[in-house]
């Protein structure tokens, strides 16, 4: 037979049938007052095939990246130029460099180094063991944009930690300890714009309607703060809802063995630590020198070519896995596509009533639900591409910094209750060493005191330094 048999299973032709139906359904029944015309109502259907395409795995995120801009000007009458403006920004530049840069740090072993380093300088206790992963990634995160990138680095590392000290998968001791890695992993990303593809696409959207342009030391300046004590408190969360008695001595013993085995660092880190720390300081001084951070990185990943650092090369360089890029360049085609077709100033019409009474305070406790309760419908590139538009346009129609509203709303995408809403959380579940009910119970608490974390820290930091 010309079709493969095999993928046609209920289970996947009920998800096509969903996947299709809902978004049949929405532009039957939106309404026909003029409130939306035939593209506008064409794009939300689309939109939201897209998101159940992502949501239910009927077609590859990928694929759907790729398809989405051409719906878009088959379907809604949209422009070429419109859609594929995204290419002409500083984000794919960005993804390039942040990819090219994680493969270094990963065959290398210099993020390993890095991450095992930290552990050992925080002492032998358990506690220290968490805070020194923690230390690690807030070291690594501004490095390497790809957040997939960091997690593979620091899951094979607290997977070690828990095999040496012989925490049973699902224990409490592996939980804490795979879990509270991840959550540094995830919570780190916030300090900085380069600590995740998400933050980058997001940041080039809000400025693009505010017409402005954050630099990288700019965005650390506002979120560097609040996001080291928004992690701080992920790992005490942690460390108070999943205590562990494993003794002091035997953690460090099993740590310094681990950081033997590393042996002396080969001539190939040492020359991948200097671009590394060449790459921050560059990011750091961008506001002096006036180079970009896009620029930045493509320099950097293009001298780990140059001979005589030979951190790169053809071969290695075909290893790298450059395909999330176009699901990245397809989610952000949604915010340009939306933005021209107007949909974004409808949705902030239709949202702005319910914020217009409302300080500082409570938006942005608002941005942030709205970012939580997306997560269980969108992934985090998704929901940034689709909302961080008229998220942007609410602020600036109530008056407020519209980054207020976007930083509180990438708060809510951090947190989530179930592994299946985030790639990140998904990849360290999947190695079988959390149990899901006492990681249940912390991302509840953490949920709630994020949100009060959000309206108490974060919003009063950010209305004093933007």
């Amino acid at each position: 037979m010309f079709f493969k048999t095999s993928d046609f299973n209920p289970s996947m032709l009920a998800k096509w049938a969903l996947s299709l139906i809902l978004p049949l359904g929405v532009y039957l029944l939106l309404p026909r007052d003029g409130s939306l015309s035939q593209p506008m109502m064409a794009f939300l259907a689309i939109t939201l095939w897209a998101v159940c395409a992502w949501a239910m795995d009927t077609l590859n995120e990928i694929a759907v990246g790729i398809l989405l801009p051409a719906l878009y000007i088959l379907f809604c009458g949209v422009g070429m130029k419109v859609v594929y403006s995204p290419w002409l920004s500083e984000v794919p530049i960005i993804v390039i460099g942040g990819f090219i840069l994680g493969k270094i740090i990963q065959d290398t072993g210099l993020g390993k180094r890095i991450a095992l380093g930290c552990v050992r300088a925080a002492g032998g206790s358990f506690a220290g063991a968490l805070c020194g992963i923690t230390l690690g990634a807030a070291i690594v995160s501004p490095l390497v944009p790809s957040i997939m990138g960091k997690a593979a680095i620091f899951c094979a590392v607290a997977l070690s930690l828990c095999d040496a000290l012989d925490f049973k998968p699902k224990s409490r001791e592996a939980t804490a300890v795979v879990l509270g890695t991840c959550l540094a992993v995830g919570s780190t990303k916030l300090c900085y714009l380069t600590g995740a593809a998400d933050l980058t696409m997001g940041m080039g959207l809000a400025d693009k309607i505010m017409g402005t342009q954050t630099t990288w030391m700019q965005y650390a300046l506002h979120n560097f703060v609040p996001g080291m004590l928004y992690t701080a408190m992920s790992l005490a969360i942690v460390l108070l809802v999943l205590r562990s008695p494993v003794k002091k001595d035997v953690l460090r013993c099993v740590v310094q063995e681990k950081y033997r085995e590393l042996g002396v660092m080969a001539p190939e880190q040492k020359r991948a630590l200097a671009l590394l720390v060449l790459t921050l300081a560059l990011l750091a001084t961008d506001s002096l020198h006036g180079i970009s951070a896009g620029v930045v990185l493509v320099l950097v990943s293009v001298a780990s070519f140059l001979p005589g650092v030979s951190l790169m090369d053809g071969p290695r360089v075909n290893k790298v896995n450059f395909a999330p890029l176009f699901f990245i360049m397809g989610c952000m085609c949604i915010g340009s596509a939306g933005g021209f077709l107007k949909v974004t100033d409808w949705l902030a019409n239709l949202v702005l009533p319910l914020f217009s009474n409302m300080g500082p305070t409570v938006a942005g406790l608002c941005s942030y639900l709205v970012g939580f309760l997306s997560n269980f419908l969108l992934t985090p590139l998704a929901a940034t591409s689709t909302l961080t538009s008229p998220i942007t346009e609410l602020g600036m129609d109530m008056g407020l910094d519209p980054r207020l509203l976007y930083y509180s709303f990438q708060y809510g995408l951090d947190n989530l209750l179930f592994p299946y809403e985030y790639a990140l959380y998904l990849y360290f579940f999947s190695s079988g060493y959390i149990n899901f009910k006492e990681m249940l119970l912390v991302m509840a608490i953490r949920i709630v005191m994020a949100g009060a974390f959000v309206a108490f820290v974060a919003v009063p930091y950010w209305r004093l330094v933007l």
